[in-house]
């Protein structure tokens, strides 16, 4: 890392610090520390990607929390419990892409609060059938428990 690391420009050394920022994500924000590098002599400041990504992950946990919005896995369980596609639920939440639909899930991205809403109202059987006619999903048939069909060799 550039811990000690000589700047050779002014010729100071990098040493670490911590700065107080507010990350804002899906119009929501949280105020987090954030790590970084500062010269001791010019005050040049360095951020790696790491200390930027450790920061908007706590970011987008305390945003989570601050909201109460869906967990990424209890979106997947969502989806996997109506028997849908990423792209099958993005087209339900009004033609979201593929791709922020599984950063959901896999807690790249965080859903802003009317896109949690609109998931959360998918439990409904009727919102789920009309937003699925109105986006021109076809929705997988519930599964029923079968009985097994009558033996006719046994009623004889």
């Amino acid at each position: 890392m550039l811990d000690n690391h000589l700047h050779r420009f002014c010729g100071g050394r990098y040493q670490r610090g911590v700065e107080t920022v507010t990350i804002r994500l899906s119009g929501m924000s949280a105020e987090v520390e954030r790590a970084l590098f500062r010269c001791n002599k010019c005050n040049d400041e360095q951020r790696t990607v790491e200390q930027r990504e450790a920061a908007e992950k706590i970011a987008i946990e305390r945003i989570r929390a601050a909201n109460t919005l869906l967990l990424p896995r209890e979106i997947r369980q969502l989806r996997d419990s109506l028997g849908l596609t990423t792209v099958q639920l993005g087209e339900l939440l009004y033609g979201t892409p593929r791709g922020i639909v599984e950063g959901w899930e896999k807690g790249r991205y965080v859903q802003n609060r009317e896109a949690d809403a609109l998931l959360r109202s998918l439990r409904d059987r009727d919102t789920l059938e009309r937003r699925a006619a109105k986006a021109g999903v076809t929705l997988p048939v519930p599964e029923l428990h079968a009985t097994p069909p009558n033996d006719a060799r046994s009623s004889t």
